[in-house]
């Protein structure tokens, strides 16, 4: 799930911003803004993260698999993403209930969008990650590979690519550049 909601992130931050670099003249309203970055050259594009929640939501909900769960996504300065879902289990006829969340931090390493997962909590138990390294290793590296394609697809024939990814309390931001 984490995977598909980063790529979904992510291709809507480029699509954004490709339609506005295709089309000077758009007007954007308030959950994506674009503006000329501070570098000459560049836009700069930021996504609110009570709108990524509304796509996040409605992606997800007409999909069994992440029915119940109600995902939500947080953003922190800097370059932090965590994203809490519900999850319910009956074990011996007992329903265990959890709200873990997963804390990422975002990079651009070669213009490529990097993910680490830095912790990850069932509400007060931190879960060590080292037994758990090998699928952490998996799930970052799925995420990097949804997140660049659906950049690399939402940037074709713009001569765009991305030169900066932030986080803010509030917002995504991403720097295109040529």
């Amino acid at each position: 799930m984490i995977k598909f909601v980063f790529g979904l992130i992510f291709g809507v931050i480029v699509g954004a911003a490709a339609a506005l670099y295709l089309s000077p003249k758009a007007v954007v309203s308030r959950p994506i803004v674009a503006a000329p970055a501070a570098r000459p050259g560049t836009i700069h594009v930021s996504v609110d993260q009570a709108y990524l929640n509304k796509l996040m939501t409605e992606a997800l909900a007409g999909q069994a698999q992440f029915k119940g769960m109600q995902p939500t996504l947080a953003l922190q300065g800097p370059n932090t993403v965590i994203v809490t879902v519900d999850l319910q289990a009956d074990v011996a006829g007992v329903t265990l209930k959890a709200r873990p969340e997963v804390m990422m931090q975002l990079s651009l390493n070669a213009g490529r969008i990097r993910t680490h997962v830095a912790n990850v909590n069932f509400g007060i138990v931190n879960v060590p990650l080292e037994p758990f390294q090998a699928q952490i290793n998996q799930i970052e590296s799925m995420m990097e590979d949804q997140a660049n394609r659906a950049v690399t697809n939402g940037l074709a024939g713009t001569g765009l690519k991305i030169v900066n990814v932030t986080t803010s309390s509030n917002s995504l931001n991403v720097d295109l550049g040529e």
